[in-house]
């Protein structure tokens, strides 16, 4: 099963929600209207770490980085790969 971080965040009023496509223009429930089609990250909502031992094994500047992530809500586009990985090998879960 595949990550897919599909709920964006409205740069005017912060409001998260699932857009009816990934790219393109889009508008937010509050009626504000922007594009999509450049976004450099994605956001997840309530992540947490689920297996401790086996993220202890990540070097330490990875699990910074999904700690980062897990804190912020926000996946940039370079680590969309690692947090894909380490939720289908149920390390991390998010929903």
């Amino acid at each position: 099963m595949a990550l897919r971080l599909e709920k964006v965040k409205c740069p005017v009023c912060g409001v998260e929600f699932v857009p009816p496509t990934t790219h393109g223009e889009v508008v937010c429930p509050n009626g504000h209207v922007f594009n999509i089609g450049d976004v450099e990250e994605n956001s997840v909502l309530d992540c947490e770490i689920r297996d401790w031992e086996r993220f202890a094994l990540l070097p330490l500047s990875m699990q910074n980085a999904v700690l980062e992530v897990i804190q912020s809500g926000r996946v940039p586009k370079d680590l969309l790969p690692l947090m894909r990985r380490l939720r289908e090998s149920g390390i991390v879960v998010c929903t």
